[in-house]
């Protein structure tokens, strides 16, 4: 019994953030609603609570016969990653709000409202630092294929039948248990953050430099946009890939296209472009086009059934980015995108 429950330490922590980001939010409900970050953080708190539901599920999906000693294995090491990374968070927020309250004047210097200053006085909107805040996201979506690359070579050479995985179990556990640390290190600072600023080392501080005016008062948009893509660790590769691809690439080559090469406002009183809009659309149509040939093989679907899945997803980025204001875009492209794919690939 013992062993068959190894992945509920994971579930256990998500959840219990599922429940401490809701009482935040329901808490500052109406500074939440004035700043339209209600629904936003409504959506992270379902996003997290899917996070720690599905966890146990994610490793045997794509191969329901994977040996219970192998898939207790890798819930094991995942669980204990987490584990320690908790531990090591709880001893250094521990360790700063006993040192501040000891010594009253830190708190004093490390006031919130204090930092928040330095941020919008420091703020620039060029392309130069608009480029630096994308790497992160693209970074992230570079974990996804660097691992599925490796699981691709590794399945090659035959190394992962002698370890009883497959490239599903063996690529998908790297990519959701780097997915699921990342997410875990920022949502308990961005808590910290929101509500104990003091408590945060001063090395943590330095991750927010580049925090949007908008995020001041409400999580960062890379921890929704990790958690997005959760629902399709359960979809083929292609799609997986797809929705990682347009989160990251294409919505930087919108932004970054309409920064440096847009003329004309997408509508009245937006900062978006027609120039922003149309490279964001055009890169989600090439990359689903490319992401379903070349890893066709894990989808074996027809070229007109890929032509329907890059024209839906296209469109439905556009209607997020043209019609969406209050609600993020890096938890609804995704979303959106993501199912509208899978959706025509079932049929």
């Amino acid at each position: 019994m013992i062993k068959n429950m190894l992945f509920l330490p994971t579930t256990i922590i998500y959840c219990t953030f599922s429940i401490a980001t809701l009482v935040y939010t329901l808490k500052n409900r109406k500074l939440k609603i004035q700043n339209h970050n209600f629904f936003n953080e409504l959506l992270i708190i379902i996003l997290l609570l899917n996070a720690g539901i599905f966890f146990p599920f994610m490793y045997q999906y794509h191969t329901p016969d994977i040996p219970s000693n192998v898939l207790e294995m890798l819930w094991l090491y995942s669980s204990l990653l987490f584990i320690i990374e908790m531990t090591v968070w709880f001893l250094m927020l521990t360790y700063n709000t006993v040192k501040s309250i000891r010594n009253p004047s830190l708190i004093v210097n490390r006031d919130y409202e204090r930092y928040k200053e330095e941020i919008l006085n420091s703020w620039s909107d060029n392309i130069k630092d608009e480029f630096g805040r994308k790497i992160l996201h693209i970074f992230t979506c570079s974990v996804v294929f660097i691992f599925w690359i490796i699981g691709m070579v590794l399945e090659q050479i035959g190394f992962l039948e002698t370890i009883k995985l497959d490239i599903y179990n063996f690529s998908y556990w790297w990519i959701i248990t780097i997915g699921y640390a990342f997410v875990f290190m920022f949502q308990i600072a961005d808590l910290a953050r929101l509500n104990y600023f003091y408590s945060l080392p001063k090395w943590a501080k330095k991750w927010y430099l580049s925090m949007r005016p908008r995020e001041l008062d409400t999580f960062i948009a890379s921890t929704p946009l990790v958690l997005s893509f959760v629902p399709f660790v359960f979809a083929p590769f292609p799609i997986f890939g797809s929705v990682a691809l347009i989160a990251t690439v294409a919505d930087a080559a919108a932004c970054l296209v309409g920064k440096k090469f847009g003329k004309h406002a997408l509508k009245k009183g937006s900062d978006k472009t027609i120039e922003g809009f149309i490279a964001g659309g055009g890169s989600t149509f090439i990359i689903v086009l490319i992401m379903m040939i070349l890893f066709n093989q894990y989808i074996n679907v027809d070229m007109v059934k890929i032509f329907f899945m890059a024209i839906v997803a296209t469109i439905l980025f556009l209607i997020v980015d043209y019609f969406i204001v209050h609600i993020s875009d890096n938890i609804l492209n995704p979303l959106l995108t993501g199912f509208g794919m899978w959706i025509i690939y079932l049929l």
